[in-house]
C-alpha cells in the first residue's frame, strides 16, 4: 500500500505519460502538476521515485540534476484504476450505510409514536 504522497506523485506522473512513452520532466515541471497545498522538497521527491522504481510502478531511465526520464509501467496503472474503483465502491457503501442508519432512525422513531398512540387509545 502506498502513502498519501506516494499514490499522489503517482497519479501526477500517470498523468503526464499517459501514452505509455517515457517522458522528460524536471522537478519544477512535476511540482506544478501537483495540488498548491502539496509541498515536496527535491530528496523526499527523490526518495519517493526511488521507492516507485523498486515497486516497479514506475521505471527510471535516468535522473541527472533535477529531470528524471521515466514512465509509468503497467503494475502502477493497474494500481491506480484498482485505487480508483476502491475509493468509488467506499463511496457507495458510505452512502448506503448513511441511508440506512437515517430510514432505521426514522421507523424507530415511527414504531414508538404508534406503540405509544395505540396504548392511550386503551
Amino acid at each position: 500500500m502506498l502513502d498519501k504522497k506516494t499514490l499522489m506523485t503517482l497519479k501526477v506522473l500517470n498523468l503526464i505519460c499517459e501514452d505509455d512513452v517515457y517522458k522528460v520532466v524536471d522537478y519544477d515541471g512535476l511540482m506544478s502538476h501537483f495540488p498548491k497545498k502539496v509541498k515536496c522538497d527535491k530528496s523526499k521527491l527523490e526518495d519517493v521515485l526511488n521507492y516507485l522504481k523498486a515497486g516497479q510502478y514506475i521505471d527510471i531511465k535516468y535522473s541527472q540534476d533535477d529531470t528524471y526520464c521515466l514512465c509509468v509501467m503497467p503494475k502502477g496503472k493497474i494500481f491506480l484504476e484498482d485505487t480508483d474503483s476502491d475509493i468509488k465502491t467506499m463511496s457507495r457503501f458510505t452512502k448506503l450505510l448513511f441511508a440506512c442508519s437515517i430510514t432505521s432512525g426514522i421507523m424507530a422513531f415511527l414504531g414508538a409514536f404508534l406503540a405509544i398512540m395505540i396504548l392511550k387509545g386503551m
